[in-house]
């Protein structure tokens, strides 16, 4: 699987079942899976995958997962709040090479959200151009998360710019909101 998607979500629940869901089918079809998430969303979903029995004690698909922190993963990678280009291509390529000796890797990664939550708009549609360069150095598919609380002040054309970095836009409405 290859790609690069976007989930935009208005619960945390529902973002958490769709990466879960993004995560066991990779951990199933024997991908290397990596995420790039807030403490609480990788809490939860580590929760969500052990009560699933996706990984655990002793499962051997704990070697094909790795979880980072995103605010200190974009720390080694942004200067002067703006994503370096050298420094991302060598850190996230580094890490997509260090855990994937064999086979496909999936990404499930926060960081252009925090980004944007910081009011970097600019510098989270960067991070997602430089995203689909690093992708054509390395293959892996690629879920971004946005919630659309973040969003909802964007302008029009940023928002246009964020889904045209991707080959697929999704998103989940919270049962009130439908």
């Amino acid at each position: 699987m290859t790609g690069h998607a976007v989930y935009f979500y208005e619960d945390d629940a529902f973002l958490i079942d769709n990466v879960a869901h993004f995560i066991k089918n990779g951990l199933e079809g024997q991908e290397t899976v990596i995420v790039v998430a807030t403490e609480e969303h990788r809490i939860d979903l580590k929760a969500r995958l052990i009560t699933d029995n996706v990984i655990g004690l002793a499962s051997p698909a704990d070697a094909r997962y790795l979880t980072l922190d995103a605010a200190a993963t974009l720390s080694l990678f942004m200067l002067n709040d703006w994503p370096d280009e050298r420094l991302f291509l060598k850190v996230m390529g580094q890490i997509i090479a260090s855990i994937a000796k064999e086979g496909p890797v999936r990404i499930y990664g926060e960081m252009v959200a925090v980004l944007w939550a910081q009011g970097k708009h600019r510098a989270a549609i960067r991070l997602e151009g430089l995203w689909n360069q690093l992708a054509q150095q390395r293959e892996f598919a690629l879920l971004c998360g946005y919630p659309v609380s973040a969003i909802q002040s964007a302008q029009s054309a940023e928002l246009e710019e964020v889904c045209a970095c991707h080959s697929q836009v999704t998103g989940r409405q919270t049962p009130s909101t439908r």
